[in-house]
């Protein structure tokens, strides 16, 4: 269904450093040589996360490549991801998501720096950038904070952190896929190139677990980002640290990175399919919280400052979570015969987000599908309302 990814490589996680297994999809139109005055390609990106690892989830999902291609098939630059503990990203799941979160914003802070340096210079003012999720990675895509929020983190890291090294596994990447793309005669262009890791092109359902990187790839990345590094001009702070053991204090050099100039501004988009709401979410991830459960507390009207400090903190990141929903077009899709979720909360919790004033929330309900979307027909149904979707969004990007 998917073609083969444009670039295969590894990002580390923000939450540990783990490493993940990530690809980007390039549309058809960043394929051939692009010239400084081409309109083809208008900056859309897409994140697609995958459902519960535990259970066999991965970027190989049919539905996940059901969504990636029908957003490439559009000019999206896509991304997929293996979480912590999938396939071969290192790790293993948590049982809070927590963890999970920080791996999908690793994967978004890599995109937006990495359309940021992809040539043609932009010229489309405001991209969409569209944050799927199926299934539970739905549910990672709900718990989310705003985009502004995390990205701001990337602005001016410190250079040994894995903000910084994102950032500039970014550049480096764009920069050269900037030169396959002005390169007619690269003969790499059609094979994508493979970064941090060993490709491999046995079928997923009969490969083992692959190795994960070669000292010698690993190493040509290193390369590149310590050669974009050495071109940075870098900010020096000191800071004031307890020696410890010792009396008074000892001052600390830290270098980082500049913020970007004019970093690209994306209008951001959530698309969530089959999020397991409802009957199974804390048996998935134990202690994964509820969207549900701040409208619901709503509803009876309890408010955050009712509950204790941590209670009430909680209480703040879910409606946060959710406010994001409203404001920002968004569009759930599930089936009314999904065994994951219970459909009548699911349809109270789409009516509330809903009809808040200003809402951009929407929602589409299949007759007669399930979770994995395996019904007659239920997979068009699927496809076409994603592809409205996103249709819409970039016609009034």
């Amino acid at each position: 269904m998917l073609p083969r990814p444009s670039l295969s490589f590894t990002l580390p996680s923000l939450h540990d450093n783990t490493k993940l297994d990530c690809r980007i999809y390039h549309p058809a139109c960043l394929n051939g040589p692009l010239g400084p005055s081409d309109t083809s390609w208008r900056q859309h990106a897409a994140v697609v996360a995958h459902p519960y690892a535990p259970l066999g989830g991965s970027y190989e999902d049919p539905v996940v490549h059901l969504v990636a291609n029908t957003l490439l098939n559009l000019g999206f630059v896509v991304a997929t991801f293996n979480f912590r503990g999938a396939s071969s990203s290192c790790g293993r799941t948590s049982w809070t998501s927590k963890p999970e979160r920080a791996d999908y914003m690793s994967v978004t802070g890599f995109l937006v720096h990495y359309v940021h340096y992809l040539r043609p210079p932009r010229h489309n003012p405001n991209p969409t950038l569209l944050l799927a999720g199926y299934s539970y990675g739905a549910l990672v895509t709900i718990q989310l904070p705003p985009l502004d929020s995390f990205l701001s983190d990337f602005a001016s890291p410190a250079t040994h952190t894995a903000l910084a090294d994102i950032r500039l596994r970014a550049q480096h990447l764009a920069e050269q896929q900037n030169i396959m793309i002005t390169t007619p005669s690269s003969p790499r262009k059609s094979l994508g190139l493979r970064v941090g890791g060993d490709e491999d092109t046995t079928p997923p359902k009969t490969r083992e677990r692959p190795r994960f990187s070669s000292p010698d790839r690993e190493e040509r990345i290193r390369k590149g980002v310590k050669e974009i590094l050495s071109r940075h001009r870098l900010i020096h702070r000191k800071h004031d640290h307890s020696s410890v053991g010792r009396s008074g204090r000892a001052n600390h050099d830290e270098t980082f990175l500049e913020s970007v100039d004019n970093l690209i501004r994306f209008r951001c988009a959530f698309l969530l399919i089959s999020p397991p709401l409802g009957i199974i979410t804390n048996l998935a991830t134990m202690s994964f919280s509820s969207p549900f459960a701040s409208w619901s507390k709503r509803k009876r009207g309890v408010s955050p400052s009712s509950a204790g400090n941590h209670g009430g903190n909680l209480e703040g990141e879910e409606a946060e979570a959710e406010m994001k929903l409203v404001r920002n077009p968004t569009l759930v899709v599930f089936g009314d015969q999904d065994g994951f979720l219970a459909v009548k909360k699911m349809r109270d919790w789409i009516a509330q987000l809903g009809s808040a004033e200003g809402s951009q929330f929407c929602h589409v309900e299949v007759s007669g599908a399930g979770h994995f979307w395996v019904e007659e027909g239920v997979a068009h149904e699927l496809r076409d309302s994603v592809f409205s979707f996103a249709t819409r969004l970039i016609e009034i990007s």
